[in-house]
C-alpha cells in the first residue's frame, strides 16, 4: 500500500514520484499475467540438438482462477434496501453502469494479480449517469493517507503511448484527489512534458477505487507456481521419455550393414522403410531403451496436482469426490475449504462494493434524486453452484410462516428478485382473497330452488 501525509500537496513531481514506485512492481505483475495466459517458464526450457523438448503447459492458473471467479460472482451480485429503502433509481444506474460484467473483470483482475482498481465516471450523454471502468494494477493505483484508517488521498490511471511508427513515445497519465482530477503526459523517462487544467471532481472523493483479493494482496495461484512449474516439467518429462522410446537406438552385433557409408546409409534408409532386417546366423540386434517407472511417475504427477489444488484452496471439479448425487450438506462440506477462502474474497469486495455505492448515492443526490444512505443497501453475493431444487423447495416449506418470505425467497436458485417476489405473492394472496370474497356474496343471497317467491 502506497502512504502519503495528507497534509502534502499533490502536484505532478509527487505523481511522477509514486509512479516511478509503482512501476517497480510490473515485472510481478507481468510474471502473473503470463502465467494466467498460458506462457508459463516450461516454454524457455532448451535442451541438446538431438534430445527431445516437449514444453507442455497445464494451466493450473487459469482453472484456479476461473473457477474462483465464478464461485464467487458467476451469479450476479445483488442489492437490496434496509428499513424500507428505496433503491429503485441506484439499481437503474447499476444496470446502466453494467455492473455485474465489471464485477466479473473486477474479481478476475483480482484473482490473477491480488488486487485490481476500478474508475467511476461521468457518462458524456444529455442525461450524465455514473458509468464503471475497470483497470488492472499495472495501469493504475491508489495512494492512501498514513494514518490508521488509510483513507484515499489520490488515484492515477496512467498507460503506455506510441507514435505514428509504433515506437513508444511514453505515458498518458490521469490522477484524482477528492476535489480535482488532472490530465498529464509523460516520457519515456517518467517526466512531465505536458499538463492540463485542473478539473472539478463531481464525486466529492476520489473516484478510483482499489480491491484487494485478500490481506496480503497476493493473487489465487500466486503461492503454487512452484508446483505448477514442477508439473509441467514432469509432464513435459513424460512425454519426451515416450518420444527416446520411440526413437531408441538399434544396436546390431556382428553385421556390417554397408561396405562404404553410401551402402550403410541405403541399408538405413531400407530398414526404416520395410521395417525388415537380414542378418548373418552369428549375428543378433536389439533396441537400446531407458527403462522407467511409470507407477512412480503417476504416484508424483497425482501428489503434484492435489498439492496445486490444496495450497491453493480451489478444489478439482472434476475428481471423483464431486459425485452428481451428493446432497447439498455433503456438497458444503467439501467444499468447504473452498467456502473459507472465498469468505475472505468476498469480504475485502465488499468493501470495494461499498466505495462505489458511497459513489453513486453522492451523485444520486447531486442530480437530486433523493439521498440514500449507502449503509442501508445490503450487499448479497449467492454461490455459483449447482442446487438441489428439491431439497430448498422443502426448506422453504418447513419454514413458511416462521421466516420472512423474501428470506425464503432470496434462496431459491431461479427468484432473481426476492423482493419482487414477495410483493407478486401478497399481490396474489389478496386477489385470491377478494376474489373468494366476491364468490361468497354472489351466492349468500340465492334461495334454494324449491322455495317459491311467495314463502320467500
Amino acid at each position: 500500500m502506497f502512504t502519503i501525509d495528507r497534509a502534502e500537496e499533490i502536484n505532478s513531481r509527487v505523481i511522477v514520484k509514486y509512479i516511478q514506485r509503482h512501476r517497480g512492481l510490473i515485472p510481478q505483475y507481468e510474471k502473473l499475467a503470463r502465467y494466467y495466459a498460458g506462457e508459463h517458464d516450461i516454454l524457455s526450457r532448451t535442451k541438446g540438438k538431438n534430445l527431445a523438448n516437449n514444453r507442455i503447459v497445464c494451466n493450473h492458473a487459469k482453472y484456479i482462477t476461473d473457477t474462483s471467479v465464478g464461485y464467487l460472482v458467476g451469479n450476479p451480485v445483488g442489492y437490496n434496501g434496509r428499513d424500507g429503502a428505496d433503491i429503485t433509481d441506484l439499481q437503474d444506474w447499476l444496470r446502466l453502469a453494467d455492473s455485474d460484467t465489471q464485477d466479473m473483470d473486477l474479481s478476475k483482475d483480482a484473482s490473477v494479480f491480488g488486487k485490481t482498481c476500478e474508475l467511476v465516471y461521468m457518462s458524456n450523454d444529455s442525461s450524465p449517469t455514473p458509468r464503471l471502468a475497470c483497470f488492472d494494477p499495472r495501469q493504475a493505483f491508489v495512494v492512501y493517507d498514513d494514518t490508521v484508517e488509510h483513507r484515499p488521498v489520490f488515484g492515477v490511471y496512467y498507460y503506455p503511448q506510441y507514435n505514428e511508427d509504433g515506437i513508444f513515445s511514453g505515458y498518458a497519465c490521469k490522477w484524482y484527489t477528492d476535489t480535482i482530477q488532472m490530465e498529464a503526459n509523460l516520457t519515456p523517462g517518467l517526466s512531465i512534458s505536458s499538463e492540463g487544467n485542473p478539473e472539478i471532481n463531481p464525486f466529492g472523493e476520489v473516484p478510483l477505487i482499489e480491491y484487494y483479493n485478500n490481506e496480503e494482496c497476493q493473487g489465487d495461484f500466486e503461492q503454487v507456481i512452484s508446483l505448477i512449474d514442477a508439473y509441467n516439467i514432469l509432464q513435459s518429462d513424460r512425454v519426451n521419455d515416450k518420444q527416446q522410446f520411440v526413437e531408441a537406438i538399434l544396436l546390431i552385433k556382428g553385421q556390417i550393414l554397408g561396405d562404404d557409408a553410401e551402402e550403410e546409409s541405403e541399408t538405413y534408409q531400407r530398414l526404416k522403410e520395410y521395417g525388415l532386417l537380414m542378418l548373418d546366423t552369428d549375428s543378433s540386434a536389439e533396441w537400446l531403451t531407458r527403462t522407467f517407472d511409470e507407477n512412480s511417475v503417476e504416484v508424483l504427477r497425482k501428489s503434484l496436482e492435489q498439492d496445486i489444488h490444496k495450497f491453493s484452496g480451489v478444489p478439482c471439479m472434476s475428481d471423483e469426490n464431486f459425485v452428481g448425487n451428493a446432497s447439498g450438506v455433503a456438497m458444503k462440506y467439501k467444499l468447504l475449504g473452498f467456502e473459507q477462502i472465498t469468505k475472505i474474497k468476498e469480504r475485502y469486495f465488499r468493501e470495494g462494493l461499498k466505495a462505489r455505492l458511497r459513489l453513486f448515492t453522492r451523485m444520486m443526490e447531486v442530480k437530486g434524486k433523493g439521498k440514500l444512505d449507502p449503509e442501508n443497501i445490503n450487499i448479497v453475493f449467492k454461490r455459483n453452484l449447482p442446487s438441489n431444487e428439491v431439497e430448498l423447495a422443502q426448506v422453504v416449506s418447513t419454514l413458511s410462516g416462521i421466516v420472512p418470505d423474501e428470506i425464503l425467497l432470496s434462496i431459491l436458485p431461479f427468484v432473481p428478485n426476492a423482493s419482487d417476489a414477495a410483493e407478486e405473492m401478497e399481490r396474489q394472496k389478496k386477489d385470491a382473497a377478494r376474489k373468494q370474497r366476491e364468490a361468497f356474496a354472489s351466492t349468500a343471497n340465492i334461495p334454494p330452488e324449491d322455495v317459491t317467491e311467495d314463502e320467500e
